[in-house]
């Protein structure tokens, strides 16, 4: 299984040499194996990338972000129609139900919600927040439909960075900026793993918006968020300013490990094994097959 993630911050150009990554920088030139690669971050526009590497990066299912003159995750690329039976699996997600993805949608925000309880009784924060998140996570509706994500929300993100903070997309505040940093990775590195088995991103359960290309990314990526979350509360300070250090190490959360299951795995791993039990649960019409990260701790 794949696992290292190259950031390239500086270099000439990256091409393909047999089955490798190369990388140019001056006269200097490193070769890493495609096999053991998940992603690539180009973190430099200045970068020239070969259309040979595109192409084989497809058949590897290796995901590529490219950021832009801020240093922000832009645009990734990937494969969409690399799955051997790229029809079969269409056509199952194509029957499933509303009724078993909106039973879905309702076990995710449960679990989600549950995951940032956890982070809060890590942090030894508010008991009456933990008790209001815990009675909010056991009375999630199918489908939300009464929204309990989103005062969970509320609630959460006051008790993790402060009264004053307000959870916003484009604000440039450090805790902003890094949420939306590592958010950003996250989604890419679902939306690789769900294009890699087959699945259709844009077919959602929870979201379901006919402008989005990556509903079902946003949705199985939700029960995921908590561990970026930590990950910001405990190394990110109130500052402006969201520096190079920080987003890689951002980046390297996909190596920190987390329980799933009954099995400490890797973020990158963890993603991989909800996702195929995720398309188990949906196919079979059996929420009980869902394996997923039991708390939001990755450290």
């Amino acid at each position: 299984m794949s696992w290292r993630i190259i950031y390239i911050s500086d270099a000439e150009e990256i091409k393909l040499y047999l089955d490798n990554l190369k990388v140019v920088k001056d006269e200097e030139e490193i070769l890493i194996p495609l096999s053991d690669i998940h992603t690539i971050v180009v973190d430099n526009s200045r970068t020239v990338v070969t259309g040979r590497l595109m192409n084989k990066l497809s058949e590897y299912h290796i995901l590529m972000i490219f950021c832009d003159d801020t240093h922000h995750p832009n645009t990734f690329s990937l494969g969409l129609y690399s799955h051997y039976r790229v029809y079969g699996v269409l056509y199952n997600q194509m029957q499933w139900s509303n009724e078993i993805r909106d039973e879905m949608w309702k076990q995710l925000i449960k679990i989600k919600i549950n995951n940032q309880k956890s982070v809060i009784e890590y942090l030894k924060g508010s008991n009456s927040v933990i008790s209001s998140l815990n009675t909010l996570a056991n009375n999630v509706v199918n489908g939300d439909e009464t929204n309990r994500e989103g005062i969970a929300a509320k609630l959460y993100f006051k008790e993790l960075f402060g009264d004053n903070f307000r959870r916003q997309r484009g604000a440039i505040d450090s805790y902003n900026a890094a949420l939306n940093y590592g958010y950003i990775v996250l989604r890419a590195c679902f939306a690789r793993t769900i294009v890699a088995y087959g699945l259709h991103p844009a077919f959602g359960i929870g979201h379901r918006n006919q402008f989005n290309a990556f509903n079902l990314v946003d949705d199985c990526m939700e029960i995921f968020r908590p561990i970026i979350d930590l990950w910001v509360r405990i190394s990110t300070d109130n500052s402006e300013y969201l520096d190079t250090k920080t987003k890689q190490q951002l980046i390297g959360r996909l190596h920190a490990k987390i329980y799933i299951g009954d099995q400490k795995q890797t973020v990158l791993n963890a993603i991989d094994l909800f996702i195929q039990s995720f398309i188990k649960s949906m196919n079979n019409n059996d929420l009980k097959l869902l394996v997923y990260p039991q708390d939001g701790i990755a450290l």
